[in-house]
This record gives structure tokens, C-alpha cells and sequence, in this order.
């Protein structure tokens, strides 16, 4: 790095005020001398001011209440849910089923250790579904589902 490159790549810290008193002052002794990089530091602060006073328009609740009417919106969203979740739920059991295998297949192991697995896989399954019929129940009786936001 050459040493117009060191003093460029000082101009951010010197305007976060992130420069220790040392490089600070070394910097500022280079701003006297060099006008290029004075000239450079006016434009930053003057882009910091602009857009340092800017910010985010939010929709209105009618553009997004409109964009949640289309049947298109809502189901993608819905399929893309279904699909994540069924992957991540197939990964999951099978990573479960296949270290349960490898496990059960060890009998060099502990007895315990094999029945440790098979009591973790079981009631990870028996959870699983659980959660699921829950879900589905809820899901039917929900007395707030026609409630809008």
C-alpha cells in the first residue's frame, strides 16, 4: 500500500472519530498539506450530512393489506414454510435414524448406550408428532384467526 492509499483509508476513522490522538493529529498535519485529500474529506462529510438525514418510508397498511389479499402472496409463502419445514424435518429424522443405526450396530459399545439412543430417537419422534397434532388442533379452533393485524 502506497502512501496516498494509508492516508485515504484513514478518512473513515477520522471522521468516526476512531483515530488515536496520535494519527489523529498525523492526519490532520496531512489535510494542511495535501488538498487532494482535504477535498476528498469535505466530500465525505457532506455525503455523511445527506444521507445521515435520510430514511425509510414505511408502506402504508393498505399496500401491504392489499398485497396480503392476493391468493398468489399467501401461498407462496405457505408452500415456501411447508417445504423448508418437511426438509428439515426429513433431514432431521433421517440424521436421527442413521446415527441410531451406527450406534445400534456398534456392539463393541455399552448396552446402556445403545438403549440411551433408542429412548432419544423414540421420544423425539413421539414429541414430534405431538407438536404436530397440537398444531393441527389449534389450528382448526383458533378463535383469533379472522382477527387482522
Amino acid at each position: 500500500m502506497n502512501m496516498a492509499e494509508d492516508w485515504q483509508s484513514r478518512i473513515s476513522g477520522y471522521l468516526d472519530d476512531e483515530l488515536d490522538p496520535a494519527d489523529r493529529e498525523a492526519f490532520e498535519r496531512r489535510l494542511e498539506v495535501d488538498g487532494d485529500l482535504a477535498r476528498e474529506l469535505e466530500a465525505l462529510r457532506a455525503l455523511r450530512q445527506v444521507t445521515g438525514g435520510m430514511s425509510l418510508r414505511e408502506f402504508p397498511d393498505r399496500i401491504w393489506e392489499r398485497y396480503w389479499d392476493g391468493t398468489y402472496n399467501r401461498l407462496e409463502r405457505r408452500v415456501g414454510w411447508l417445504l423448508f419445514s418437511a426438509g428439515s424435518a426429513v433431514l432431521l429424522a433421517g440424521g436421527l435414524y442413521e446415527a441410531a443405526l451406527a450406534l445400534l450396530r456398534d456392539t463393541a459399545g455399552p448396552w446402556w448406550i445403545r438403549a440411551a439412543v433408542g429412548a432419544l430417537c423414540g421420544g423425539t419422534a413421539i414429541l414430534f408428532v405431538s407438536v404436530v397434532r397440537e398444531r393441527l388442533f389449534m389450528r382448526r379452533r383458533d378463535p383469533y384467526r379472522e382477527v387482522e393485524r
